[in-house]
Parts: C-alpha cells; structure tokens; sequence
C-alpha cells in the first residue's frame, strides 16, 4: 500500500486526468508505440540526484545512471525502457520511477508527524525540479486531481496522513480510508482499486 505520484508530459498543455490515464497507460507498455525522449529521461534523473545526493540511480552493468549520456539511455532503450531512483537515507523510503513521458513517485503508508512533513517537503522539491526540467503536470490518483506544479503547489500532506496515522485501525478493522479523508470527485482508475 503506498501513496504514488504520478507526473506526465501534457500534449494539451491544459492538465487533464484522461490524458494523464491514457499516457501513463501507453507509456508504461515496454512495447507499445510511445515518443522515446531519453534526454529527458536522463535530465530529469541527473536533475533529481543532484539535487538530492540520497537518490540513487544504479546499473548493475553500467553503475550510475546520473554519469550516462542520452545516446546510451538510447542505444540501450530496452535496458533503460524506465529508469528506477531510490532514496538511500534509511529514514525515509521513496522510490521514483521514470519512463519516458511520465514519472511515478512512490512511498509507503508508514510515516507519521514530522517524518511524514520532511518526506512531503522532499516530494514537492522533487515535483518542481521535474517541472523545471520537462515541464511534466502532475496527477495524484488518491486525490484525482490534475495540476500544472507552476501554478499549484502539491498538498498531499493531509490525505497521506489520513491513511498513515490510521494503519492499524484499517488492517485491523477491514475499513478502508477514515471518513476524516476527503475523497475523490472524480472517477475511478483501474489502480485505484482501494477508492471508493
């Protein structure tokens, strides 16, 4: 169980969550027929871990994806169809995944109180350098909204804690989210599977 993140590349320029639904979807499929931008890719990797030297890119043939060029993310598209970032601070557990068109930041539901305030503040650092690098919106499916990070500032804070916090009454009672949790207006997505 864990609160993902996703941010995309908009072909509108307007955020949108079908557009979002549709890209992720394609953009996920290894073989499918998706624009390769692996500059991109790789600028927005290099931006995150130097920003933050917790995160860590690594090939086990290759060693740090962050010291690669682009023409090698090319040249190896199937190695580095999408490229793993994981946080070596022991306090805190994220992983990012980024694909071509699209990244997805994930944590699990285990923080609370401050910890769970630093980890935010980390991932809004990283949703803005995303931004400034590739220009990517953002879609957080817990919440189903879709925004422009320039424009908006990511507030997942409260909808995070509102499952942390409430761990062991929900695995111990079956419930699902506290009623406390707003819930989503918008409709439900095929990962989505614990909304109601």
């Amino acid at each position: 169980m864990s609160y993902d993140i996703y941010l995309y590349r908009s072909a509108s320029g307007i955020p949108n969550d079908d557009e979002a639904d549709a890209l992720i979807g394609k953009d996920t499929n290894k073989y499918g027929d998706k624009e390769v931008n692996p500059a991109v890719k790789l600028s927005i990797v290099q931006a995150l871990t130097a920003y933050d030297p917790t995160l860590e890119a690594i090939d086990f043939l290759y060693g740090e994806i962050a010291k690669l060029t682009a023409d090698i993310i090319a040249q190896e598209k199937n190695k580095f169809d999408h490229i793993q970032i994981h946080k070596s601070d022991g306090d805190f557990n994220i992983s990012i995944t980024v694909y071509d068109n699209h990244v997805i930041i994930t944590t699990p539901y285990f923080h609370t109180g401050a910890n769970a305030k630093v980890l935010f503040k980390d991932i809004k650092n990283y949703i803005r350098i995303i931004r400034e690098t590739a220009g990517y919106f953002v879609y957080d499916p817990q919440t189903g909204e879709v925004f422009d990070p320039a424009e908006n500032a990511f507030e997942g804070l409260d909808n995070y804690l509102g499952v942390s916090e409430h761990l062991d009454e929900i695995f111990n009672t079956g419930k699902t989210i506290p009623a406390s949790t707003p819930k989503a207006t918008t409709k439900k997505n095929w990962w989505q599977f614990w909304r109601q």
